[in-house]
């Protein structure tokens, strides 16, 4: 697909887009994530967006479970995987504000389970607007979605930019942020994140993107949330489930 029409679509179409099929014979995981933040910078240049680098580039069930896990001495190992689903979300990332574009190279699909979760927004929005309007409003509210040394990252779960819709949600990382922020939810602000968590479940809204070696997908991340369904990882070492994550902004 060229660049060109793979901007289209994140920028003026349906938000994501999918490249089937790079050959990742004989890469290493890491070569992987070279191959994925390169063919991610030759798409991003016509958009005018610039690679930035994480730490965290390559995703597992250990390095990016769906909740967190705290072990507890004696407590019994876990299952190979991830035995939660991770609700469709955006990636903040690691600056002041979210990238522009998330991308994820399926390095190795889980043995089981594991499909990829999409979410557009407007049709989020549309579908609160008609169901939950006293949510919606609440989500056009300011929320924390965590704090740092040099930046408080305060913005809505909705708005509007330039006539654009964005949505920005992330529950984990907006619960982070009210508890750093030492203020309780109020009961109206509560349930409308509940509504929220509740859509995102519901299959008539999300769709169910199986990825397979060597699939990239392109998310225009203030557009269209992502996650992914429980999975299990095969028993041999070396064939859990892997992706390499790249953002760009």
């Amino acid at each position: 697909m060229p660049a060109e029409e793979v901007n289209a679509r994140l920028w003026r179409g349906p938000g994501f887009a999918v490249l089937r099929g790079l050959d990742l014979t004989g890469l290493t995981a890491r070569q992987c994530v070279e191959l994925c933040a390169r063919v991610v910078g030759e798409v991003c240049a016509p958009a005018g967006l610039r690679l930035q680098r994480s730490a965290n580039e390559l995703l597992t069930a250990a390095t990016a479970p769906a909740v967190p896990r705290m072990p507890e001495p004696g407590a019994p190992a876990p299952r190979k995987g991830d035995e939660q689903p991770l609700l469709p979300h955006m990636d903040r990332g690691e600056g002041p504000r979210p990238p522009r574009l998330l991308a994820l190279l399926c390095v190795r699909p889980a043995s089981a389970g594991g499909e990829s979760l999409l979410a557009s927004g407007p049709a989020l929005h549309d579908r609160l607007a008609t169901e939950r309007p006293e949510a919606l409003r609440e989500l056009y509210q300011d929320f924390h979605f965590g704090r740092g040394p040099d930046f408080d990252r305060v913005r809505p779960v909705f708005h509007l930019d330039g006539g654009a819709l964005r949505v920005h949600y992330n529950r984990y990382w907006i619960r982070r942020g009210q508890d750093e922020t030492g203020t309780p939810f109020t009961a109206r602000r509560r349930t409308a994140l509940e509504a929220m968590d509740s859509l995102l479940q519901d299959p008539a809204v999300v769709l169910k993107l199986p990825l397979r070696r060597g699939d990239l997908l392109l998310v225009n991340n203030s557009a269209v949330l992502h996650g992914r369904t429980p999975f299990e990882d095969g028993g041999a070492p070396g064939s859990e489930r892997s992706y390499a994550r790249v953002w760009a902004d």
